[in-house]
């Protein structure tokens, strides 16, 4: 009957991302001002330099768990906290999830969807298609939803799990297999695009489905994992999808 329902992998996927410069320092300026009202007896050089530790700290501590295979998510909000009292800081857990959210603002304030995303994601939708959302992210579930709405996104969406929602990530099967129930496809009936072929690409063929790997953001070589098919960019998509 072909393909019935499409699910997409979110960074270097749907959008691009990457926390600039300048968000950064907007969010870090915040996070300073909150933190030396609540540290008063500290000076403002000091609180500088533990703002840029912490967060230096926390994109070590994810990145590390990437490095290590982790497939079950972190709890962003508890290495936040246990970042803070490395350095001999026991912030109080309101103050805590003000710079969670804070820090996160200065990637959402980096994140670029391209006209083109969008006008494909209708088409598909004009198309019958049932379409899905399955992302490996740390952040917190509740702001991610927000962003998907506010980037325009979540109107296409017929379900969406992100690993900080769902326990787990990508390629453990629960995080696919929560959206092919919520968009009501079997495995065989569907396809998944993403950009990297363990997560992406391995982990929905381990599930049953066709996947196709997307290089429009970031370039991953088929080598032992084949993809079903190979796009440049997203508007590649619906042909491709004519053709599996």
């Amino acid at each position: 009957m072909g393909v019935q329902a499409v699910l997409f992998d979110f960074g270097h996927t749907l959008m691009d991302f990457g926390r600039t410069e300048e968000a950064l320092r907007g969010a870090n300026s915040v996070i300073r001002d909150r933190l030396a009202t609540w540290v008063e007896e500290r000076a403002p050089p000091e609180i500088d330099e533990l703002v840029e530790r912490v967060a230096e700290e926390i994109d070590r501590r994810v990145e590390r768990s990437y490095m290590q295979r982790r497939l079950e998510e972190l709890d962003i909000i508890e290495e936040f906290e246990d970042a803070f009292a490395a350095l001999g800081y026991k912030l109080p857990p309101e103050l805590v999830r003000e710079v969670v959210e804070l820090d996160h603002e200065a990637l959402v304030n980096s994140v670029r969807i391209e006209p083109e995303t969008v006008e494909t994601l209708e088409k598909l939708k004009a198309d019958g298609l049932k379409l899905g959302l399955v992302s490996n992210v740390s952040q917190l579930p509740e702001l991610l939803h927000r962003d998907i709405k506010t980037f325009g996104i979540a109107r296409f969406m017929d379900g969406v799990a992100f690993s900080s929602e769902i326990g787990v990530r990508k390629p453990r099967p629960q995080i696919f297999e929560h959206v092919l129930d919520a968009v009501g496809a079997r495995p065989v009936d569907a396809v998944f695009v993403g950009d990297r072929l363990v997560d992406d690409i391995a982990g929905a063929q381990a599930v049953g489905m066709r996947a196709v790997l997307t290089r429009q953001y970031r370039r991953e070589e088929p080598d032992s994992i084949a993809p079903d098919a190979v796009i440049e960019h997203i508007t590649e998509l619906p042909a491709v999808l004519a053709r599996l």
